[in-house]
C-alpha cells in the first residue's frame, strides 16, 4: 500500500507540473505544448478512479488515527483534491479542451463590425473592456462578448457534471457559503450608499435596478478617472520601491521568474505559476495604466513568494498543492496594498483626492461582494446542477452584490466547482493577517523589515497549513467579520 501511495503521489505531482505549465502558457498567450486528453493518457494513475478511492481511504484512516498528524492529514487532503480534479477531467478531457481553449479562439463579433477584422477572441475583449471610455462602446461589446461565449454553456454543464460525479467519488461534501450571506448582509449600506454614488460618478450608470451593468463595475475597478495617477511604465518601479523598504528579495534568489512582453493572447493582469517550486516560479504580466494592474502584480507576487518558500526538500504537497483559501489570502494580503493611501504615496508616488481613496477602497468591496455571490451560486449549482436556474440564481446574486446587471452568457463563466468558497475565505484571511501585522508593526507594516520575517515564516511553509491552521494561530474566531469591518473602515 506505501508503495502504491508513493507511486500516486509522484503521478500527481508530475501532472500537477503539467497542468501548471498548460495555465501558464495559456495566461502568457503562448502555445500549448499538449492537450488536456493527452495529459490524462499520460498519467493514468492520477486519474483512474483507483487512484482516487485509494487516496479517500489513506485520508479516512488518518482522520482515525488517535493522536491525529495534522501534516499528514492536510497533505492528504490536497492530494485528494487533486486527484478529484484529474478524475473529473478524465471523464470529459475533450469537453474540458474545448473550454480551456475557449478563450483564445475567434468569436467575438462587435456591434457594427461587419466582419473588417474578423472575430476576436474572448481574452481580448475582456482585456480591452473596461478600458472602453464610452459607455455604449463597452455595452456593445460586452454583448458581443456573452453572446459569443453562450453556447458554451453546454459544455459548461458536461463538465459541472463531471465534476460533481468525481466529488461524489472522493466522498467530498458540498463547500459551505463561508459567511458569504453575512459578508452581503454587512457591506450592503456601503455598496448603495458610497458604492452607488461612486459607480455614478466615474461611469454615469445608477445602480441595479437603474441600469448599471458588469461592464460598468469593470470600468471603475480597471480605468476610474484617476487611472493615469498610474502610469503603466512605473507599474514594476512602484513595486521595486516597496521592495526595498521591506528589504523583500521580488525574484527570491532567482526562482521567479517575471515574463512583461506582450501578446494578442496573453491574459490581463497577472498570473502565476509554480512550475518547478521552489526553484522555477512563473509569473506573467500585462502592464496597464491605472491601480488595478498594481494590486493584480502585487497579488501574484504574494503567491509568487508562497509557492517559492519552502525548502527544496519538502513534500510534494507542500510545494504544489494546498487549501486553495491560503493562495487567495496571500494573493489579497498583497493586492490591499494598492488600496492603502499612505503606499500609495510613499511607493507609487500618487497623491489622490479622499474621493479617490474612496473608489480604491469601495473595490475591495465590490470584489469582496462578487466573490461572495460566486460563492453562494456555486454552492447552489453543485446541489441542482449547472442549469437555466442556476444561471438565474447567480445574475441575480451578482445584482444584489455589484448593483449592476450580469450578462446571461456570462452567468456560468465564473464559477468553480472545485473551490466555490476559497476566494472569500482567503480574502478573509487575508484581513485577519493585515489586522496581525498591523498590531505588531502598526500601520505602515508593509514598509518593515520586521513584517518581511512574518510574511517569510508564512510564505516559507508553502502549501503546508490550511486555512482554519493559520486562523488558529492569529487567535479569534473564523469568518468574515475582521473582512467586513476592514471594508467598513477603508471607506470612512
Amino acid at each position: 500500500m506505501l508503495s502504491e501511495l508513493s507511486e500516486l503521489r509522484e503521478d500527481a505531482r508530475a501532472l500537477a507540473a503539467e497542468l501548471a505549465l498548460a495555465r501558464y502558457r495559456r495566461a502568457a498567450g503562448l502555445p500549448a505544448r499538449a492537450t488536456l486528453p493527452e495529459l490524462c493518457k499520460a498519467h493514468p494513475l492520477a486519474c483512474d478512479a483507483d487512484g482516487l478511492a485509494q487516496a479517500r481511504e489513506t485520508l479516512g484512516n488518518a482522520l482515525e488515527e488517535d493522536p491525529r498528524r495534522p501534516g499528514r492529514i492536510a497533505r492528504l487532503a490536497s492530494l485528494r483534491d487533486l486527484l478529484v480534479q484529474a478524475r473529473a477531467l478524465s471523464l470529459e478531457p475533450g469537453a474540458a479542451q474545448e473550454l480551456f481553449e475557449l478563450p483564445q479562439r475567434p468569436l467575438v463579433h462587435p456591434s457594427g463590425d461587419a466582419g473588417l477584422h474578423g472575430a476576436l477572441p474572448p481574452v481580448a475583449v475582456e482585456r480591452d473592456l473596461p478600458f472602453v471610455r464610452e459607455r455604449e462602446k463597452r455595452a456593445d461589446l460586452e454583448a458581443a462578448l456573452a453572446h459569443a461565449l453562450r453556447p458554451a454553456d453546454g459544455i459548461r454543464s458536461a463538465i459541472w457534471e463531471a465534476a460533481q460525479a468525481a466529488l461524489a467519488e472522493a466522498g467530498t461534501a458540498t463547500p459551505a457559503e463561508a459567511g458569504a450571506n453575512e459578508l452581503l448582509d454587512r457591506t450592503d449600506a456601503l455598496l448603495n450608499d458610497l458604492g452607488g454614488w461612486l459607480l455614478e460618478r466615474h461611469t454615469g450608470a445608477k445602480l441595479h435596478p437603474g441600469g448599471a451593468e458588469r461592464h460598468d463595475v469593470l470600468h471603475l475597478l480597471w480605468a476610474p478617472r484617476f487611472a493615469g495617477a498610474f502610469p503603466r511604465g512605473e507599474l514594476l518601479r512602484t513595486v521595486r520601491r516597496w521592495a526595498e523598504m521591506l528589504r523583500l528579495d521580488l525574484s527570491a534568489d532567482q526562482a521567479i521568474r517575471l515574463d512583461e512582453e506582450e501578446r494578442p493572447l496573453k491574459w490581463p493582469g497577472a498570473h502565476v505559476e509554480p512550475l518547478d517550486p521552489p526553484w522555477e516560479i512563473a509569473l506573467t504580466l500585462l502592464p496597464a495604466e491605472g491601480p488595478r494592474a498594481l494590486g493584480k502584480l502585487l497579488g501574484a507576487l504574494g503567491v509568487a513568494q508562497l509557492r517559492a518558500g519552502p525548502p527544496s526538500d519538502a513534500p510534494p504537497e507542500d510545494l504544489w498543492l494546498g487549501d486553495p483559501a491560503v493562495v487567495h489570502a496571500c494573493a489579497a494580503l498583497l493586492e490591499g496594498l494598492s488600496r492603502e493611501p499612505q503606499f500609495l504615496r510613499r511607493c507609487a508616488k500618487a497623491e489622490l483626492s479622499r474621493d479617490d481613496e474612496r473608489a480604491l477602497a469601495i473595490a475591495g468591496v465590490f470584489d469582496a461582494r462578487i466573490a461572495a455571490a460566486r460563492a453562494l451560486a456555486a454552492a447552489l449549482a453543485l446541489e441542482q446542477g449547472l442549469s437555466a436556474r442556476a444561471a438565474s440564481a447567480h445574475r441575480e446574486l451578482f445584482a444584489r452584490a455589484a448593483g449592476a446587471d450580469l450578462p446571461a452568457g456570462l452567468a456560468l463563466s465564473d464559477l468553480d466547482p472545485f473551490a466555490a468558497s476559497a476566494e472569500l475565505r482567503g480574502r478573509a484571511l487575508a484581513a485577519r493577517l493585515r489586522a496581525f501585522l498591523r498590531d505588531r508593526h502598526d500601520e505602515d507594516w508593509w514598509r518593515n523589515p520586521r513584517a518581511g520575517g512574518d510574511l517569510a515564516a508564512l510564505w516559507g511553509r508553502g502549501g503546508r497549513p490550511t486555512a482554519d491552521e493559520l486562523w488558529a494561530e492569529l487567535g479569534g474566531p473564523a469568518g468574515v467579520g475582521a473582512l467586513a469591518d476592514e471594508l467598513s473602515e477603508s471607506c470612512r
